[in-house]
């Protein structure tokens, strides 16, 4: 029988992740699934540049029809790269589906390849960076952004021997679920879901492990601090910062992405110096200011189907940009990219009388505060978005 101890250890070793739950998913109606983890073994072996010409081709037709993760990548591009032509967007995120199929068709690699043949295709940039972070012996946070690839450096960390764990999302499928985790611990990694909390964090960096983690998503804007990426305020977690100061670990920026002419993963790592500071939103700015200089080398290599920009700062930035990514387009409803855009601006000013520069539905602007009425003729000019009454 295992005692409190050892049981504690393991929960510690995986939270919220058991490695034996594939015992029970081996019922019907998970069959389907299985064989295509069993496609995936096939796949494994075929050569790299066969599965990425065919990822290449693959692209084209399923960049022809229009889901709703389609429209959202679409809105994040005309977001973050303003000023490109309709087939510039079109060809952008036919590239982006082709390194979400490369990913796809290559997931299988980890599980089913020998551990040498893996070891060849990872090539490090600035490891000074990892090296140095190594020999402090500090704990590290590896700060990610959702690359394609971003699982691949994870795994490399894993491989080099470094004691890791890595904070993630449960998937829909059961199936792909567990195997997705059971790569992720395969060279000796542990997985912490979500749900798990801060404190399984904060445990696991105290006892000497390090942590993966992708913070680049909008998860609402408590606890969050509005700072600049691809020129955008987006709301982005403060969790890192606090998470160093209290284990005094060091953060390391790594971003992976994958080279089409070596067909090798490149995983680069950046120094952040002085973090954490006093100033939280400093630092978080900083984080975010090194994913975008890496994530401008390859960009069509991010996953831009997340809904980045959701969360606004305040009143005044009322437009939505997914408005057109729920079901039927609203023709009614030209959206007003470059107000998004706006430098955010302090003190906050709750303002919502702001009508934007572009036709825009007046039904879907804020209420006009009492005493005043809205007019969808009215031109504001560019100065009205910034001397908006203080609150």
């Amino acid at each position: 029988m295992e005692t409190k101890q050892a049981q504690g250890h393991k929960l510690y070793e995986n939270a919220g992740f058991d490695p034996q739950a594939w015992r029970k998913l081996l019922g019907p109606k998970h069959w389907l699934s299985w064989l295509s983890l069993g496609l995936l073994a096939v796949m494994s072996y075929v050569p790299n540049r066969v599965r990425d010409a065919l990822a290449w081709l693959l692209s084209w037709p399923m960049s022809l029809p229009n889901p709703r993760f389609k429209k959202v990548a679409l809105a994040n591009l005309h977001l973050a790269f303003p000023g490109l032509t309709e087939p510039e967007y079109r060809s952008f995120y036919r590239k982006m589906l082709c390194h979400a199929l490369i990913t796809a068709l290559s997931y299988g690699e980890p599980v089913f390849l020998p551990k040498s043949w893996l070891g060849r295709r990872w090539v490090l940039k600035h490891k000074e960076v990892l090296d140095a972070a190594v020999a402090s012996g500090q704990p590290i946070i590896f700060c990610v952004p959702h690359s394609f690839y971003l699982d691949r450096g994870g795994l490399y960390l894993s491989y080099a021997g470094l004691p890791m764990f890595a904070m993630v999302n449960d998937q829909q499928n059961p199936v792909f679920d567990w195997f997705l985790n059971y790569q992720r611990i395969i060279f000796g990694g542990s997985i912490h879901v979500r749900s798990s909390g801060f404190r399984s964090m904060l445990k696991a960096l105290k006892q000497g492990r390090h942590l993966y983690i992708a913070c680049d998503e909008d998860l609402g804007g408590e606890s969050a601090y509005f700072v600049d990426y691809f020129g955008v305020p987006k709301a982005t977690l403060g969790s890192v910062p606090r998470l160093a100061a209290v284990t005094k670990a060091k953060v390391v920026v790594l971003c992976s992405s994958y080279n089409l002419k070596t067909a090798n993963f490149e995983l680069s790592f950046h120094d952040l110096p002085d973090f954490p500071s006093a100033d939280a939103k400093a630092d978080v700015a900083a984080m975010n200011q090194a994913f975008e200089q890496e994530l401008r080398q390859h960009p069509e290599q991010y996953m831009w189907f997340l809904r980045l920009f959701k969360t606004v700062p305040d009143q005044r930035y009322f437009v939505d940009i997914y408005a057109n990514c729920h079901g039927i387009k609203r023709p009614d409803i030209k959206i007003d990219y470059e107000h998004r855009r706006k430098p955010l601006t302090e003190p906050l000013p709750a303002w919502a009388g702001y009508v934007p520069f572009e036709d825009y539905s007046a039904k879907d602007a804020p209420e006009a505060p009492e005493g005043e009425t809205k007019s969808a003729e009215a031109k504001p000019t560019e100065a009205s978005f910034e001397d908006a009454p203080k609150a």
